[in-house]
Parts: structure tokens; C-alpha cells; sequence
């Protein structure tokens, strides 16, 4: 999973996070509810798994979308971030209530307690999830992660996750971003190996921005990527089964 591993730092703090709230919550109930006859330390457990390590898929997701507005909409990032938050809290929010519907911990699938208690402490913890991931989307570059390019005879420094993607011509590079083109002398797999895994081979001229793609589409018994600009390239034979994203 390239989204994973290229963003593992950050997931692997979310985890540590709520692993450190999920101790904390488990003890307080513990104190708070233990001397009840119908306390269940099990039931504690399932509950407090479904409201805070359910939510790392979420966080995948919205990290996902994330870096699809920081592409796209850049001007409107943070706007749409507040947005995707919000969306996301109603959401999961009636998701973890079905599933603990389903496995016998309310009566009805929307329980007026857990309204409460999601909106009054877990849903804060979930926001401050989210806001940090927008933080992390926006600031983080990609690794490598400048390139030293030329536009005519000018050398200019470059952010590599500005790329669409990158052809080789002979003995140079082209690198097309939303506006512009610059080349550099350099071999293409010298360049793939520099700018993985955020970049991948899909020919044997071919480099592209995992970011930019949009999808993959068959026209008889040739295949291409399709970039966000509406920009097609061709995947070489070779390359059909190692193309994913």
C-alpha cells in the first residue's frame, strides 16, 4: 500500500495516540463502573476498539483526500478540510453506532446516549486526528524532494510533487507540471529510483506522478493512465501488471 507506507511516521503517532486514550478511557471505566454488577471488562474493550481504532481506516482515507485537494484545490484547501472533517464525524459516527447496534449495545440504531457521549469526547479526539492530517498533507513535501532543472538556460529549483510527470528524450528529461516544461540530463531510471514511491514506471519513457492519476483505461489491447490535466500515456507491456495506485 504506497499511501501507507510513504505517510507511515504519521499513522504510526495516530496509533500511539489512541492507544494512549483507549489506556486512559479503558481506566476510567474500569474506576467509574467496575463496583456494578453488570460490568463486563470485555464490553469495555469491544466498545472503546470500535470508537478509536475503528477510526484509523478513516484516517487513511481522509489523508487520501487530503492530498487529492492539495493537488486539485489549493486554494480552497483548508475550507474543504473543515468540510471533509465535519463529513467525516457524521459518518463515522453513524457507522461505529450500527455496528455497536448490531453487536448488542443499544437498543436502536441511533442511541441517544451515544449521541452524547461521541459528540461530548470522542469526536474530539477524532477532530484533532483530522486537523493534524491536514496539517501533515500541507506542509510535507515529498521526500527527495526538489529538483535541480532547467527552463531554457536558467537552472531553477523545483518541488517534485509540482510534477505530473516526466518523459525521457534521448539523453535529458522532460518534467511537465500544471504549466510549464523543464528538462534535465539525467537517465529515467536513475530519476524512478530517486522519486519512489511517489512516483512510478509506467514505460520504458514514462514516470508519473501517483498524485496526478486520475485512471487507468483499456482501448483494445492497449492501456493508459489518465492525469488529472486529461493527459493520457500509454503503459508499456512490461509495465501493465506493476501499475497500481
Amino acid at each position: 500500500m504506497p499511501l501507507i507506507s510513504s505517510n507511515r511516521r504519521f499513522y504510526f503517532f495516530s496509533v500511539l495516540l489512541l492507544s494512549v486514550i483507549f489506556l486512559i478511557s479503558f481506566f476510567q471505566n474500569f474506576i467509574k463502573y467496575s463496583h456494578h454488577s453488570g460490568y463486563s471488562v470485555w464490553t469495555t474493550i469491544m466498545y472503546l476498539s470500535v470508537l478509536l481504532f475503528l477510526f484509523v481506516p478513516a484516517l487513511i482515507g481522509c489523508v487520501a483526500i487530503l492530498q487529492r485537494f492539495k493537488v486539485l484545490y489549493l486554494k480552497w484547501y483548508w475550507y474543504l478540510s473543515i468540510g471533509l472533517a465535519l463529513l467525516t464525524l457524521a459518518i463515522f459516527f453513524l457507522v461505529s453506532n450500527v455496528i455497536l447496534y448490531i453487536f448488542g449495545f443499544f437498543d436502536s440504531y441511533l442511541d441517544p446516549n451515544f449521541v452524547r457521549y461521541y459528540f461530548g469526547r470522542e469526536a474530539l479526539y477524532h477532530l484533532v486526528l483530522i486537523i493534524a492530517a491536514a496539517f501533515f498533507v500541507f506542509y510535507r513535501t515529498t521526500s527527495t524532494r526538489k529538483l535541480q532543472v532547467f527552463k531554457g538556460r536558467k537552472k531553477l529549483t523545483i518541488a517534485a510533487d509540482l510534477v505530473h510527470w516526466i518523459e525521457a528524450e534521448g539523453h535529458y528529461l522532460n518534467f511537465y507540471t500544471a504549466s510549464e516544461r523543464y528538462i534535465k540530463r539525467e537517465r529515467l531510471g536513475v530519476m524512478a529510483k530517486k522519486l519512489t514511491p511517489e512516483f512510478i514506471r509506467i514505460h520504458r519513457k514514462f514516470l508519473v506522478n501517483k498524485n496526478q492519476i486520475v485512471s487507468k483505461e483499456k482501448e483494445k489491447r492497449n492501456e493508459y493512465v489518465v492525469l488529472n490535466s486529461g493527459k493520457r500515456l500509454k503503459i508499456g507491456p512490461s509495465f501493465k501488471e506493476k501499475v497500481t495506485f
